[in-house]
């Protein structure tokens, strides 16, 4: 796990001089060692060099001594000793015979398999470590080596003899890749300040995606970031750059099958269950291949626990790490809150007595804590926050450095991947009258309503919702948001007159507005658009904030790939979301979990977070926001009014404040 960045500048020689300062912007995503390759992009000759972080055994010239000379690319590398800890993992690293180089970040896991399967084809490995083997792997398969890779990476590839780099992303994105490209200069890096520290790439806030986040809540631009000029590598992507013809191509190299039927009959139901698991149970044993400390997330969902209760039967059966690496026991984090309606302690203590895990928990102090750290927080997500969840976890991600650990595995994908979200309630159940009739799909929204605890006509609406056509949806999404929910999120007639001119009614492709009569269409949507793409984006920015690895099970691609060829009455049945693994985790998980009915998702008190804090947010807020341009007025003038905002439904109240912080942080 490292953080990587790098400039190709097809006009002048300076790519040196930039990249020392961009790999220090990243130092808190990989502080073991740090590294630089310096080169001729077409006559192939490049030396390496150590910045001030490179581990002492490495005896390499400073990049200081090269930073005036006239190459005109530059690859950097901070490192997060995950494999092999000794210098012999150190990067960027150069192939066997010299002919590649890459920087990369991530971890394959099936890296000891494709190890022994390259040493059969005449390979030669001289280290320990996966970033060797990805480079053996595209020396013997080409572009075909990322279909073999199971993990989470994004790197780029120098092919020295052809000319090219070559950069990709994994399946659902899990790893970053951001990039700025004007036909003369390319720059990547893992994170967006580090490509902010070059002085050709300018800090601007991109307009399109502030409307549609405090509009819509939308996090996710397809390949666009919220700084203008600055783009994500979409995951299952890869991008070839010819460093001759200046050409920079994108093309997506994998993709999810689909089964959108709704039901077949019971006689593979045991094999189905028994399979899912044994693909669940080896996605966690390849996930604990490290050498050092792995630790487990807590939340007390059937998500997390699950992965708890798998990790131990590993630890205690197979001895799949050493005892000095865990201790006695396996560590699990939580995150807890003294409001019992959003406290998860009972169910995370009913995990905890069943595998007898060491467990640490930690209070968030929303009214301290995170006033405190809250531009800290947006400097690290470099994009504004959907709720204050985010606090919550990045919490979690601390104490388990605290705790020396430095891997950690989470529950993150299981919801979109088996249908966790009551949401999906609504194109499964419209699915149903499509599929199989009024009838059953009453049946089964009784059910639903039973196992989620949403109420009946509730249900109906999502369903029928998703009948409808794209103009009604418009309009009754906007009615509810205004006349129906507690908390309703900003309207347009909060904004500004010039934001309202350029988007006023712009429809997203993220799935708010769309409909779908399809399970799995939604989740497929939530898999690559309007859900996880976030989630993740939170999850690696909060864990490398403070050098720890996380780790996803739910998203190996092999259980990716089975979940999506099931159908839908495996995801949801009865009204149970996630059927196939509370029906799988049998014995495993208590069963006040495993059939829990409702679900909280990461919650926090987020309210009294706010309401507890409102002469801070005015006295914040009383100065000159940097976000002015975005709200007319009368928004700017509710927002320093004491009164106004202690009512407890002041629209997307929290989306103003965490874009304010974002522009703070990056354009203050």
């Amino acid at each position: 796990m490292c953080g990587i960045c790098g400039v190709i500048d097809f006009q002048g020689k300076s790519a040196g001089k930039y990249i020392e300062a961009m790999n220090k912007a990243q130092r808190h995503r990989g502080p073991d060692d740090e590294g630089f390759l310096l080169g001729e992009r077409l006559s192939g000759k490049y030396v390496s060099a150590i910045g001030d972080d490179t581990v002492p055994e490495i005896h390499l010239n400073h990049i200081e001594s090269f930073q005036d000379q006239p190459y005109d690319l530059a690859f950097g590398l901070r490192r997060l000793a995950i494999l092999d800890l000794t210098v012999a993992g150190h990067g960027p690293m150069v192939s066997h015979k010299g002919k590649l180089c890459i920087t990369y970040n991530g971890e394959i896991y099936n890296y000891i398999e494709l190890r022994n399967e390259l040493i059969l084809k005449g390979h030669v490995f001289q280290t320990e470590t996966d970033t060797e083997v990805i480079l053996a792997a595209y020396q013997e398969w080409g572009i075909e080596c990322l279909s073999r890779f199971n993990g989470m990476w994004a790197f780029g590839i120098w092919d020295i003899a052809r000319k090219k780099i070559f950069f990709a992303r994994d399946r659902f994105g899990v790893k970053p890749f951001n990039y700025f490209w004007d036909g003369n200069l390319f720059a990547f890096a893992s994170e967006i300040k580090a490509l902010l520290t070059h002085p050709a790439i300018k800090a601007i806030p991109n307009d399109v995606a502030v409307y549609d986040f405090l509009i819509h809540g939308s996090l996710n631009q397809g390949d666009a970031t919220f700084f203008e000029g600055i783009k994500t590598l979409p995951a299952s992507h890869y991008l070839m750059l010819d460093l001759e013809t200046h050409q920079l191509t994108c093309q997506r190299w994998w993709d999810v099958p689909i089964n959108r039927s709704l039901e077949d009959g019971l006689e593979k139901e045991g094999e189905y269950l028994e399979e899912f698991i044994d693909l669940l149970t080896d996605a966690v044993r390849l996930r604990l291949r490290s050498d050092v400390p792995v630790g487990s997330c807590l939340s007390g969902g059937i998500d997390s626990s699950t992965l708890v209760s798998v990790t131990n039967q590993l630890f205690d059966k197979e001895h799949v790490l050493p005892s000095e690496l865990i201790g006695k026991q396996q560590k699990t984090f939580s995150a807890r809150f003294k409001l019992q309606q959003i406290d998860e302690g009972a169910f995370i203590e009913s995990v905890v007595q069943k595998t007898g895990v060491d467990a640490h928990y930690v209070f968030p102090k929303g009214r301290e804590g995170l006033w405190r750290e809250i531009r800290e927080v947006h400097k690290h997500q470099e994009q504004p926050v959907s709720s204050t969840s985010i606090y919550a976890q990045w919490c979690v991600m601390r104490l388990a450095k605290q705790k020396g650990v430095t891997v950690l595995l989470d529950g993150q994908g299981a919801d979109e991947l088996l249908g966790g979200y009551a949401n999906y309630l609504g194109p499964y159940l419209a699915q149903i009258l499509l599929q199989a009739g009024p009838l059953q799909m009453w049946r089964n929204v009784r059910k639903s309503s039973y196992a989620s605890r949403v109420s009946i006509p509730f249900l109906l609406g999502m369903s029928l919702f998703h009948l409808l056509p794209e103009a009604v949806r418009t309009v009754s999404l906007r009615l509810a948001n205004t006349r129906f929910r507690t908390n309703p999120t900003l309207s347009e007639r909060m904004l500004s007159r010039s934001l309202l001119q350029q988007y006023t009614g712009r429809n997203l492709s993220n799935g708010k507005y769309r409909s779908f009569v399809n399970l799995s269409d939604q989740l497929y949507d939530s898999l690559y658009k309007s859900s996880l793409p976030a989630l993740l984006h939170y999850e690696d920015r909060n864990s490398m904030a403070f050098s720890v690895e996380a780790r996803l099970p739910y998203l190996d691609y092999r259980l990716v790939n089975f979940a999506f060829s099931l159908p839908a009455n495996y995801r949801i049945r009865e009204g149970w979301s996630k059927w196939i693994l509370r029906k799988g985790t049998s014995g495993l998980v208590p069963d006040e979990i495993r059939w829990r009915r409702g679900k909280l998702g990461f919650a926090t008190p987020e309210n009294d977070w706010l309401l507890g804090n409102v002469d801070l947010i005015t006295h914040t807020l009383a100065g000159e926001l940097f976000s002015n341009k975005y709200f007319n007025d009368t928004t700017i003038d509710q927002l320093r009014n004491h009164h106004a905002l202690n009512k407890r439904n002041f629209p997307g109240l929290w989306r103003i404040i965490s874009l304010e912080y974002w522009m703070r942080s990056f354009f203050g």
